[in-house]
């Protein structure tokens, strides 16, 4: 039997469509993927090259040479910061183990109080 992941999730598969309502749900839900990014990357459950990968697309993003040049007028030279960011981000919750995204993903909802990877429990 397969363990159910978070790329089954019907919202990860409507995100797909591109549709208005989804691109709305998105941007509302928003807030609730930076959570989870942060507690994620915080989470020593996480493997360390998705961590690193991570790192690396925002350290790509900051960096002055980039695939496209950034024109800050047409927005276009931005496409690749956000395209690899993105990709880094959605590995990092794929690629997590899929207990730990939704043990954060129900702490985050407040379905359920999970442990604070930050918080020391000793």
């Amino acid at each position: 039997m397969r363990s159910k992941s978070f790329g089954d999730s019907p919202f990860i598969k409507d995100a797909q469509t591109l549709e208005p309502r989804v691109l709305l749900s998105l941007i509302f839900h928003l807030p609730n993927f930076i959570r989870l990014f942060i507690r994620l990357m915080r989470d020593p459950r996480v493997p360390y090259y998705l961590k690193l990968l991570v790192y690396g697309a925002i350290f790509y993003c900051i960096f002055p040479i980039d695939l496209i040049k950034d024109f800050p007028f047409l927005g276009i030279g931005y496409l690749d910061d956000a395209a690899i960011l993105f990709l880094a981000l959605r590995k990092l919750v794929t690629g997590s183990p899929p207990e730990v995204v939704q043990e954060h993903v129900e702490a985050i909802s407040g379905r359920r109080r999970g442990p604070d990877p930050k918080e020391d429990p000793s």
